[in-house]
């Protein structure tokens, strides 16, 4: 496609949860010229000779690759809080920050972190956030922060294919930082609604996983995003993190099409279709109800339209090519 001369060189470095590469595979189809490194890849480093060459090896080519993509660049864009200092190094340019949930949310609290977080946030031409939950986070750190929403990539999701046993999938892993204690009791009241009838299922993740595990919860190993996927588009149902947002496995089930239970924070989204209940008795009802006719209560939320309004690819690139012409336009 023809370039869009107005648009400012971006490298998009680093990701999280595919955010970046999403955002950069979009733009590109649109004619931006943006681009996209994410982290090394250190699956071959090791301790012995070979690995060690590996590595340095693998070093060197990273930093190549990110000299060719940074000298053309007209600034950068950071994904994850804790990874700012990249900005410091040779070549040097302008760049904006991503905040993603963790790093603000927990690392920011750490006194080893703070600082390099603060100083990132404060030397940024501009600073975005994920999810609506972290604006209480982000904005005392940067106080005009603003909320991007993660894009879903609706190429890469299969078909929605729930066959077998009825299944209900937790998509988070249990710990507090999605709420685990409260998924324990939402697993433990529909195991007790169902009385042992379906298959409950969730990610050996999480310090709260041993006590998923003790109530039932067949409990699968971490996996490639495309099994993962795979993995999600068999459940009847999905449980969503009690943390009261939608992640992005929350929105790719949505965009599925599977039935989703969960209950959100108040204010955070609009008429956002998910089952939610008064507390894990009334989830279990709303994840029984799924399980009863999920194909119906599938066609009744509509949840991919709704997700194609406010968390599809093109829209998320729109926002942020506006920010990104806000800081040429000041600098």
């Amino acid at each position: 496609m023809t370039r869009k001369d107005a648009d400012p060189r971006v490298l998009h470095i680093f990701d999280c949860a595919d955010v970046g590469a999403t955002l950069v595979r979009t733009a590109r189809a649109q004619g931006r010229p943006w681009s996209y490194l994410p982290a090394r890849d250190t699956s071959q480093d090791g301790k012995e000779l070979r690995g060690r060459l590996k590595r340095l090896g693998g070093v060197a080519g990273w930093t190549a690759r990110r000299w060719s993509l940074t000298l053309p660049a007209d600034f950068l864009h950071i994904h994850f809080g804790t990874r700012v200092d990249i900005a410091t190094r040779w070549p040097q340019r302008p760049y904006i920050v991503h905040f993603h949930g963790t790093d603000i949310r927990e690392f920011y609290n750490d006194p080893r972190q703070r600082p390099k977080i603060q100083w990132g946030a404060d030397h940024a031409a501009a600073v975005v956030y994920s999810t609506p939950d972290l604006r209480q986070h982000a904005e005392p750190v940067r106080s005009d922060a603003v909320y991007l929403p993660n894009p879903v990539d609706f190429a890469e999701l299969p078909e929605w294919t729930p066959a077998g046993p009825p299944r209900v999938v937790f998509a988070s892993r249990w710990e507090d930082s999605k709420g685990g204690a409260e998924q324990l009791k939402v697993a433990a009241a529909i195991r007790d609604v169902t009385q042992g009838r379906v298959v409950l299922e969730g990610l050996d993740w999480g310090n709260m996983a041993g006590e998923a595990r003790a109530l039932g919860v067949r409990l699968v190993p971490k996996m490639p995003k495309a099994e993962y996927l795979r993995w999600m588009s068999g459940a009847h149902c999905v449980v969503g993190q009690s943390a009261g947002i939608l992640a992005m496995s929350e929105l790719q089930a949505l965009s599925m099409g599977v039935p989703v239970v969960m209950n959100l924070g108040e204010g955070y989204y609009v008429d956002a279709p998910v089952l939610d209940g008064d507390g894990p008795e009334g989830l279990a009802g709303q994840a029984l109800r799924a399980l009863e006719d999920p194909l119906a209560v599938s066609a009744q939320a509509n949840a991919r339209a709704w997700v194609e309004k406010y968390h599809g690819p093109d829209a998320a690139v729109e926002k942020l090519a506006g920010i990104y012409r806000g800081v040429m336009a000041g600098r």
